[in-house]
């Protein structure tokens, strides 16, 4: 259902994930949130603090589907990989969840000068940050955030060279390395294990021994590793060929 979701937007020239545009909603309301409950204090207007809840109630409604998005995001352009910043950004998220909650009950039930709404409100604004640094750090590669770039900057464009042995079309390769790759090896890198990066790898001596990787993919002990296989009906022989080509090419 998710790719197929996808596949429809694709359809319409929509390729960018789905999760960073709704994000402004329940950011901005919180942090909406946290102003008026500032100003109700400042001037002792218990109507802003009203105002205030009812923009939380508003920041945990466009909570839901933000969520939902970035789970259909991480599904499709992360393989379900669930990398550090990924991971810290869920446990964030359901406490957003829960102080909104919190503040949504007892928003309307406290005066002006209130502590404990205050430090909730100031909580809210400080997860939103977090969540907004994690985030960031996933679509430029901040360093420390382990980032899948399936929305960071454009690939690298392929030399004109062709790669030895390989023959493939390494501006289709391009295509598949961002549909597929560019999450954890965006410029050659390895987000997951930075110390094997795609470059320099000596799984690039060959096509065949590429090929054989990316269809059983392992840690060179033999263990396995969080890179999903890629059989045939994922990845065809023409496409491993072409993403051969670019990955050989790319970054020289």
């Amino acid at each position: 259902m998710i790719e197929s979701l996808y596949k429809l937007l694709t359809s319409f020239g929509y390729t960018d994930p789905l999760h960073p545009p709704v994000t402004h909603m329940p950011i901005g309301l919180a942090i909406g949130a946290f102003v008026f409950f500032v100003v109700a204090i400042i001037f002792k207007r218990q109507q802003l603090v009203i105002t205030a809840r009812h923009v939380s109630i508003l920041a945990l409604i466009f909570a839901f589907p933000t969520i939902l998005f970035g789970v259909f995001d991480w599904i499709h352009f992360y393989h379900g990989v669930l990398l550090p910043a990924i991971e810290i950004k869920m446990i964030l998220a359901g406490i957003l969840l829960v102080l909104l909650g919190i503040g949504v009950v007892l928003g309307s039930e406290v005066k002006p000068h209130n502590v404990w709404m205050t430090i909730l409100y100031t909580a809210c604004v400080a997860v939103v940050v977090a969540l907004g640094w994690f985030g960031g750090g996933l679509v430029y590669g901040r360093t420390g955030a382990s980032k899948p770039a399936a929305v960071s900057a454009a690939p690298a464009q392929p030399s004109t060279a062709k790669p030895p042995a390989a023959l493939g079309d390494a501006t289709a390769g391009q295509t598949v390395f961002a549909d597929n790759c560019q999450a954890c090896h965006a410029n050659g890198q390895n987000l997951i294990v930075p110390t094997l990066p795609i470059r320099g790898s000596k799984r690039l001596a060959s096509l065949d021994s590429f090929v054989a990787f990316v269809r059983n993919p392992a840690m060179p002990d033999g263990t396995e590793g969080q890179m999903p296989p890629f059989p045939a009906d994922v990845l065809s022989d023409t496409q491993a060929k072409n993403l051969y080509a670019y990955v050989t090419t790319a970054w020289k």
